[in-house]
């Protein structure tokens, strides 16, 4: 659990749960107004009267026709009602335009966005913003450097005219109350630090933020009863993973981001504004707070992100670091704790059907080190739900469905209603890595039959086997010998995340099937990862790139002994010199 809530009474935290039904804390938090927290003008602190915007330019619309329907019809759909051919296998759903809802803004809750086609001033914008950074944790591209300044004003010009339907942006009837974040008087910021961030740890139970996002903010609070407004499957943020913040404008670590959230709310979901029942000071507090459980490095600081992909940077080398004596078995252990990680990027398997289209597991974080006998390997990974097959229930491999949008059969349809099978993690070593020519590689999908893989997988009803791979399309064959020699040191599934921590010799005496290890060397690895309750059995499941795992060698005694030796012979020298030299000037002196 985070450090923050550990401090806490566990038990007032439960009964903070508990003191609502699941579902509806926050919107009770929302009512449940304490303190003067709304101005005298009738809009909350922060918040300012706008004006409607012109329409666009009749030109202006109809370059943005083109536009659009070169390059938005494929997901958002002819009538822009989020149903294109690709819809279906998006999570989450594009955007339907129709009602004029768009949950990214700078206007108060329930109010159209920002939009301006002749202003694309940062803050002033929404929708060029979200058009320009695209939407992170989502299909949705940055489509700058794609579409011109010009020409995303003016697709935007046309899905705000033509598509949007229920609604009007140059309506006088639409009121725009813009939240004004340069006001520094009226929204005066705090400053990050312990102090804050205790405070808005308790604020976010006060609040019954935990309700939907859980005690730990990992978005496992109510994972399965919650639904946009067009009735799709919708899951609360994991705060640990502020890069999938959908309005993190490519910038995640922003803690002005979440202040926003928490001001304007999030039109379309459950997702409520705490405009009205929080002071402006308290939502700093949780924005503070939110913003520090947003995963870091071992110094604490922001993980570096890659613009390319809006997601930490990926380093593809998986070290192995040595260890003098026992491997510790509790993952907490400092040993282990002072490691580095390797954040593994998870995409879902979609070369072969069954494929994983919704994949609900993106990402892993891997730790490993060994000694003179064996490696152990420490996979963490948040997961919404602990999910294990049933009594007496077979897992067999769904059948994909069809690519209807929303209907029955869909995808979208069989969001949470899949038979529950086991959360599961494995990772794939060549068997015969030593014989192959970097840069080749076995398939990453199970190997191939000239090239058979070596595959570990640990399974959330306890079972931990080592398997033979020889291709996608042939079932993967236990070898029971190899599977004595792993040993499953640790699984436990904790307020939204898992632990699993394993082990196995270095050295076998199957050399054929085992992969055998050794220090300095690049072993070519691949990692997948199972969601039991997203329908995820045999090959519908998330899988990695290839990664490299080395043992890095460890650091002669000789180098540590030397410097140490040489810095003693060096203190010595110099001190026989100095004497030396004192000795010469007394000389001179009675001479």
């Amino acid at each position: 659990m985070n450090r923050y809530f550990s401090n806490m009474s566990r038990k007032g935290l439960f009964a903070a749960v508990l003191a609502v039904a699941v579902g509806a804390g926050a919107w009770i938090a929302v009512l449940g107004t304490s303190g003067n927290v709304t101005a005298d003008s009738g809009m909350s602190p922060g918040f300012v009267k706008g004006t409607n915007p012109s329409k666009p330019d009749p030109k202006m619309v109809e370059e943005g026709k083109k536009i659009y329907f070169r390059k938005c019809v494929w997901c958002h759909g002819v009538d822009g009602a989020g149903d294109g051919p690709g819809a279906d296998r998006l999570w989450p759903r594009p955007r339907n335009f129709n009602a004029g809802t768009f949950k990214i803004r700078h206007t108060a809750s329930g109010e159209l966005p920002l939009f301006d086609p002749t202003k694309p001033t940062p803050g002033q914008n929404d929708l060029f913003e979200t058009v320009t950074h695209g939407l992170p944790g989502s299909a949705m591209p940055s489509w700058d450097g794609i579409l011109t300044e010009q020409q995303r004003l003016q697709v935007l010009s046309f899905v705000t005219t033509q598509l949007v339907k229920d609604r009007k942006f140059d309506d006088k009837t639409e009121t725009v109350t813009i939240l004004n974040l340069a006001d520094k008087d009226a929204i005066k910021q705090v400053a990050y630090g312990k102090e804050s961030i205790d405070k808005g740890a308790k604020l976010v139970v006060e609040k019954k933020c935990v309700e939907c996002h859980g005690t730990d903010g990992r978005g496992d609070g109510n994972p399965f009863n919650l639904k946009d407004d067009w009735g799709f499957p919708i899951q609360p943020a994991d705060w640990h993973k502020c890069w999938n913040f959908r309005g993190s404008r490519q910038d995640p670590y922003k803690i002005a981001t979440i202040f926003r959230t928490m001001s304007t709310g999030v039109n379309g979901t459950p997702m409520p504004s705490f405009a009205d029942n929080t002071t402006v000071e308290e939502r700093w507090h949780i924005a503070n707070f939110v913003n520090s459980l947003c995963e870091r490095d071992l110094e604490g600081n922001p993980l570096p992100i890659d613009p390319l992909t809006d997601k930490p940077k990926t380093n593809f080398v998986v070290p192995s670091s040595p260890a003098e004596g026992e491997i510790p078995g509790d993952p907490q252990d400092k040993k282990w704790q002072d490691l580095p990680r390797r954040q593994i990027a998870m995409g879902g398997q979609i070369t072969h059907k069954p494929r994983n289209f919704v994949n609900r597991i993106d990402d892993l974080w891997v730790r490993s080190m060994y000694n003179k006998n064996e490696i152990a390997f420490l996979f963490q990974w948040d997961d919404r739900s602990q999910s294990q097959v049933a009594a007496g229930v077979t897992v067999t491999p769904i059948e994909e469905a069809p690519p209807k949008t929303g209907e029955e059969n869909s995808i979208a349809a069989k969001q949470n209603k899949y038979e529950v099978y086991n959360d599961a993690v494995a990772i794939q070593f060549p068997a015969k890595w030593q014989e192959i020519v970097p840069p080749e590689k076995p398939r990453y999908l199970h190997g191939e039959e000239k090239r058979h893989v070596d595959l570990w997988k640990w399974e959330a009803n306890g079972t931990l086997k080592a398997y033979t791979g020889s291709g996608w399309d042939k079932p993967l064959e236990e070898r029971a010998d190899s599977t004595g020699k792993l040993k499953l040191v640790k699984s436990e599934f904790k307020d939204g995340r898992w632990t699993v921590l394993m082990k196995r010799p270095l050295k076998t005496d199957d050399k054929d099937n085992d992969v055998q290890f050794e220090a300095g060397r690049y072993i070519p690895t691949v990692f997948f990862a199972w969601d039991g309750h997203n329908g995820d059995a045999g090959l519908k499941m998330a899988v990695s790139a290839f990664y490299y795992s080395i043992l890095e060698p460890p650091v002669p005694i000789e180098a540590k002994v030397y410097p140490v030796l040489m810095a003693v012979g060096m203190i010595i020298a110099e001190g026989w010199v100095l004497r030396r030299r004192a000795g010469k000037k007394k000389m001179m002196k009675k001479s």
